[in-house]
């Protein structure tokens, strides 16, 4: 999305995996305690530390396997045109995700039963009992694969959106207000709690965030260079290198940096 800098996109990132981790610790510590409350209920004899075991190996073997299901999503994107093909993708999918899913749980649990002077040994029988933990497995594979499509899909859906654009902007000048046309401004530069707007030798003022502004200004021939500048394109004269990086150079004179987490998508939109 146009205005994300690589920070906002490693943010995203870090709460969509802190976000993944809580969903994991919701759903399989919810099934260890109906598992533990089933047990107690039938009678049967309960290993604690067995049953505890085990859960949390298959959640930590699950969110070690999720980045393959979003690489095999991205060969098998969701298509009417291919459904046969998707049908036999996912079927191969689920059967790769359940073995590695059981072979992470398994080595876990046994180097964890090592390191408790224990030996693990899978209940028998061990193919009945694989049989079965397929069956769980692949219900796992289809949410997953569900959940992301989903919220890609709502990504995109964001990201297409029509932004708000006008061709003017209402800024503080002096004690009032005034209404700058976008065409005038050279460029804008965060400062503290407000934006400053630069149109030729004049300095004005909006109380709204970089981020906020990108996004608005996106539709027309703005910009971002830097976490705090967003340049007019149609006001540049020159990209130039400094020496502290590269600087972009405006027809009014001034020069506004370049970092290198907003280069490519400047380079992109002025056609460079």
């Amino acid at each position: 999305m146009s205005g994300e800098n690589k920070k906002e996109r490693n943010l995203r990132a870090w709460l969509e995996g802190a976000a993944l981790v809580a969903l994991v610790a919701l759903l399989w510590g919810t099934d260890l305690v109906a598992k533990y409350l089933a047990i107690q209920q039938s009678g049967f004899g309960l290993d604690t530390f067995r049953l505890v075991s085990e859960q949390v190996t298959s959640a930590v073997a699950v969110l070690v396997m999720f980045p393959f299901l979003l690489q095999w999503l991205k060969l098998l994107p969701p298509t009417r045109a291919e459904w046969p093909r998707m049908v036999i993708g996912h079927t191969i999918g689920s059967i790769f995700f359940a073995f590695g899913h059981f072979a992470l749980m398994v080595a876990l649990l046994i180097v964890w039963y090592g390191l408790n002077g224990l030996t693990y040994v899978w209940r028998e029988p061990f193919v009945s009992n694989l049989i079965v933990e397929y069956q769980k497995d692949i219900k796992i594979y289809i949410g997953f694969i569900v959940l992301i499509s989903a919220y890609q899909y709502y990504r995109r859906a964001r990201s297409a959106e029509p932004q708000p654009y006008a061709d003017r902007l209402i800024v503080q000048s002096g004690t009032g207000n005034r209404i700058l046309r976008l065409e005038d401004i050279d460029y804008l530069e965060a400062a503290r709690n407000y934006v400053a707007v630069h149109a030729g030798s004049r300095e004005y003022i909006v109380r709204d965030t970089m981020t906020n502004l990108s996004r608005r200004l996106s539709a027309g021939p703005f910009e971002r260079t830097h976490r705090s500048y967003i340049v007019n394109i149609d006001k540049i004269r020159e990209i130039r290198a400094g020496e502290t990086g590269q600087r972009v150079i405006l027809t009014s004179g001034d020069d506004v940096p370049l970092s290198r987490g907003f280069r490519d998508e400047f380079t992109r939109k002025v056609g460079i």
